[in-house]
């Protein structure tokens, strides 16, 4: 049960992008503006090819627990994830300050699995910040003498702490919808590199630190 919720969350990000595609192409043609629509079957087609790279990802997770590590460049990491979110959090993402890598930085993982943990923690940082004027949610890269770390800071309102000390357990949410499931999707993710996440809390706002083995 678990693995089938797992499977539907890793593939729930691109399927909403892509019905928000369509949504927005509907509302061109009834405008008669066809290039917006060219723009939008582009980005579906882009869509439906990364669909395909998860289930391909995911069957090879079945087949041997985990995805081999590769060098990946953590730029491309993270500029993939914030494209998922476009349509999806539209005129939203200005809140997102992101001091980007130089392209040469690499760590070792999978670029599609860490996309997911990534747009998992935006997601949540932007959720977290819905109605505020003064949202932010600043993403920072540091490499240290033995990795990478990327953290996710934002000025939210903070994390209960009884949701806090149990944040990484299934089913465990303090959101109306949702299992609770993309945080220990992440943490799996993270783990199966040889990384981490770290947490913490207040009630000026989280911070999740990732940390990643460097590709050498």
């Amino acid at each position: 049960g678990q693995v089938a919720a797992g499977v539907a969350h890793e593939i729930n990000q691109p399927v909403a992008t892509i019905r928000a595609y369509a949504d927005n192409a509907r509302v061109f043609l009834d405008r008669k503006q066809t290039s917006p629509v060219e723009e939008n079957l582009g980005a579906i087609a882009a869509l439906t090819e990364r669909i395909g790279t998860i289930t391909e990802e995911l069957k090879a997770f079945a087949r041997k627990g985990r995805t081999a590590a590769e060098p990946v460049k953590l730029r491309d990491v993270i500029e993939g994830a914030v494209v998922l979110l476009k349509s999806r959090f539209a005129g939203r993402l200005d809140a997102l300050a992101i001091d980007l890598p130089p392209p040469s930085l690499k760590v070792m993982g999978n670029r599609v699995r860490l996309e997911q943990v990534l747009i998992n923690l935006f997601q949540n940082a932007l959720e977290a910040l819905e109605g505020r004027d003064d949202a932010h949610v600043r993403v920072s890269v540091e490499e240290t003498a033995d990795g990478v770390t990327v953290g996710v800071s934002d000025n939210g309102p903070g994390i209960p702490p009884g949701i806090l000390r149990s944040l990484f357990t299934p089913f465990n949410t303090s959101k109306e919808k949702g299992l609770g499931l993309g945080l220990v999707i992440s943490k799996d993710i993270v783990a199966d590199y040889g990384g981490r996440i770290e947490v913490s809390s207040d009630d000026s706002g989280t911070r999740f630190t990732i940390h990643l083995p460097k590709a050498v």
